[in-house]
């Protein structure tokens, strides 16, 4: 099985969400802040399904060795990106960030159900 993002669709579905986030916000650090969290979401996202990818089959490099240093440095470097646009976001929002919280919330349900496409592959 692979994985793989339709990178269309999931800006297209995720885009309306986040455009409420913005109408929400109150000030430009607001609007900063979620476009910020916005971003570091998209990154975060994409880390992950390569980092799924990595763990569902982890000898598809040429030389068949296993890629544990790859998926070891993606999922840190996902908790570095996602902890780190966070507390930018608090920073700029207050606590008013639990907006694009919600937003973080519905792009993942967004990611699942509606991006994932899984192909067979003919090995």
């Amino acid at each position: 099985m692979q994985l793989k993002i339709n990178v269309k669709s999931y800006l297209i579905y995720s885009l309306p969400s986040t455009l409420i986030c913005c109408l929400l916000c109150r000030t430009m650090n607001e609007l900063l802040g979620v476009l910020i969290i916005y971003i570091g979401t998209l990154i975060n996202q994409f880390m992950l399904v390569e980092g799924v990818r990595c763990l569902i089959d982890p000898f598809a490099d040429a030389e068949n060795k296993p890629r544990t240093k790859k998926v070891v440095l993606l999922f840190v470097g996902k908790l570095v990106i996602i902890f780190g646009t966070l507390s930018l976001g608090v920073h700029l929002m207050g606590k008013r960030v639990i907006i694009p919280l919600i937003n973080y919330v519905i792009l993942i349900f967004i990611l699942a159900i509606f991006c994932m496409s899984k192909k067979e592959r003919n090995d």
